[in-house]
């Protein structure tokens, strides 16, 4: 097995031992091993869980990142290799799961290693962005997490959704049929997920290869489509009374109906009091339910325990991947080139953003006279989205030199709607 530190660079090692203890990468004879180990620190995965993960197309046995001593491996973390949206920008992101430590290993750091093990992999492999979710974001934030991305889903009674399905469209020569899908419509569910979700910060980049592991790993006890003659205009993932995700042709909104109307038919059958959607809060569902009577919507940093954080282990990388983005708001708000420096946890990076991509740049140690002041966890979510720059004043230290600095500021980094769907929460 590999050691971590054989692979890391000498200006960033730690000591590969502590005592007893060896940091190191798994491999395929540790899966055991690790099984066991995550039996008893979280009590799951059972074993199909544990055994589909591996089947995952991206999966390497050197993504888990353990602590052994004597031999046992007394904690662990998986990190998945992803790409999320950020805009019109794809960013390499690494996801972190399964982080524990069995509890007679607990109070000596072992966790906290790893994860600056992780952060070590992340800048050599790339990753603009690392992202988890947690119960104890506590822990993480010392070590530069933000929280970041809401948790936002909507509650309706059942007998309130659209009945849908049994009408006409207008202009169409049969009633909408919603049924379950078929293997070959996948190409359809491709194209009807980008088409809602191609915008939508923090949504994962899915190959067709990763959207047949997905759905293999049965997260949903059906998946719905809503068809006109054959074509598929429309689709839900429903586990119980909760759909995971739905998606629609923007050009058939009357589709959308129709997938609730099936939904709605479903929940009355097995008694289901209210239906649960998840899905950002700019997504036509959103706007349905909020016209429903008695709809609850939730949008919030944390949520039954769990809430979402981002981290960047390379901030200069993160704003380099970004530039194209930004220089597509600086177009989209009729400005001319804006400049804004950022100092994160000392270091410093002037931004220099022109409506035309092929000029915009990032000057490392360099600042100017508009800039803001960050601490890691409020740059990411700066940067993001999750705050806008006026919430952040004051947040962990963070300051703007000049009002115009915040005026930049809002042009570069507005507020959006940050959003992972469950399916993809489950192993990002």
């Amino acid at each position: 097995m590999p050691s971590l530190m054989k692979e890391t660079p000498s200006s960033a090692r730690s000591p590969a031992r502590r005592g007893p203890v060896e940091f190191c990468q798994g491999s395929e004879a540790d899966h055991e091993a690790i099984y066991q180990t995550l039996l008893h620190v979280f009590h799951g995965p059972d074993r199909d869980e544990f055994l589909g993960s591996l089947s995952d197309p991206a999966y390497r046995p050197e993504q888990r990142l353990l602590a052994r001593v004597d031999g046992k491996v007394a904690s662990h973390a998986h990190l998945t290799d992803r790409v999320i949206r950020f805009g019109s920008v794809p960013l390499p992101l690494n996801g972190v799961t399964w982080v524990g430590t069995l509890p007679e290993y607990r109070g000596q750091g072992y966790a906290q290693e790893i994860l600056r093990l992780a952060d070590d992999r992340a800048r050599r492999s790339g990753a603009a962005l690392m992202a988890l979710t947690t119960a104890m974001p506590r822990f993480y934030r010392p070590l530069g997490w933000g929280l970041c991305g809401k948790q936002t889903l909507a509650k309706a009674p059942s007998r309130t959704l659209p009945i849908g399905g049994d009408a006409a469209p207008e202009g169409q020569p049969g009633p909408w049929h919603v049924r379950p899908w078929r293997q070959v419509e996948l190409g359809d569910l491709m194209a009807l997920y980008d088409r809602n979700y191609g915008d939508t910060t923090g949504s994962v980049v899915r190959s067709e290869e990763y959207w047949r592991w997905m759905i293999g790993r049965k997260y949903a006890h059906v998946i719905w489509v809503a068809c006109l003659g054959e074509s598929v205009h429309g689709y839900a993932f429903v586990k119980d009374h909760k759909i995971l995700e739905i998606a629609t042709d923007p050009d058939r909104p009357d589709a959308l109906p129709a997938l609730l109307g099936r939904v709605r038919s479903e929940a009355l059958e097995r008694a289901y009091p209210e239906v649960v959607v998840h899905a950002p809060l700019d997504h036509p569902v959103m706007d349905t339910f909020r016209r429903l009577k008695g709809t609850t919507i939730l949008d919030a940093d944390e949520l039954e325990g769990a809430a979402s954080m981002y981290h960047a282990p390379d901030p200069d990388r993160l704003l380099r991947a970004i530039l194209p983005e930004l220089s597509r708001r600086v177009s989209d708000a009729g400005s001319g080139p804006l400049e804004l420096g950022l100092t994160v946890d000392d270091r410093r990076y002037l931004l220099h953003v022109e409506p035309a991509k092929t000029r915009s740049r990032v000057e490392p140690d360099r600042l100017g006279r508009r800039h803001l002041t960050l601490s890691p966890g409020a740059f990411v979510r700066l940067v993001m989205g999750h705050d806008d720059p006026d919430a952040l004043l004051g947040e962990d230290g963070s300051i703007a030199s000049t009002a115009t600095a915040l005026d930049s500021a809002r042009v570069l980094f507005p507020r959006r709607p940050i959003w992972r769907s469950p399916l993809d929460s489950a192993s990002a």
